[in-house]
């Protein structure tokens, strides 16, 4: 998996959370992805829905100045672009439903990532990489390999 320069890369929801949130397991490649992103070497997109998914548990905590930093991140961020559900998504959305059984909101973001012909579709949600499992990168996979190759050199 290599994140070429003008790579296009949709983002799911829990890798952004883990961003912002600096989650101690799963922020590391969220934060490289925004870097190259923040320096014009790739492109993030990610739609509607994950603002939404963002933003529900600091509203139901009443903590507006996370939902602050969170829509300052979606709005202000250089090189980062929210899609908005269209007709089309939703249709493609509607066929992965029909083929793979997904919810709909998995649906939704893996249409958007279709629609927008993205070269990496980033989650945490294993499933999803029945999709298309080459272009699906789920952090726990790359966090156990990551462990693992530390534990094969420790053991040479």
């Amino acid at each position: 998996m290599a994140l070429n320069l003008g790579s296009k890369v949709f983002i799911d929801t829990a890798p952004i959370i883990y961003f912002i949130e600096e989650h101690p397991l799963f922020s590391s490649f969220p934060t490289t992805l925004f870097e190259k992103m923040e320096n014009d070497k790739i492109e993030v997109v990610t739609s509607t829905l994950t603002l939404t998914e963002v933003l529900t548990m600091p509203y139901k905590l009443e903590r507006t100045d996370i939902a602050e930093i969170y829509k300052d991140f979606f709005f202000n961020s250089k090189g980062f672009t929210i899609w908005d559900l269209t007709a089309d998504i939703s249709e493609i959305a509607a066929k992965i439903r029909a083929e793979f059984g997904f919810k709909t909101p998995d649906a939704i973001q893996l249409a958007t990532f279709q629609y927008l012909n993205c070269d990496f579709f980033v989650t945490n949600d294993i499933q999803l990489k029945r999709y298309n499992k080459n272009a699906v990168i789920v952090l726990s996979d790359l966090y156990n390999e990551e462990k693992s190759t530390k534990s094969n050199c420790l053991e040479e």
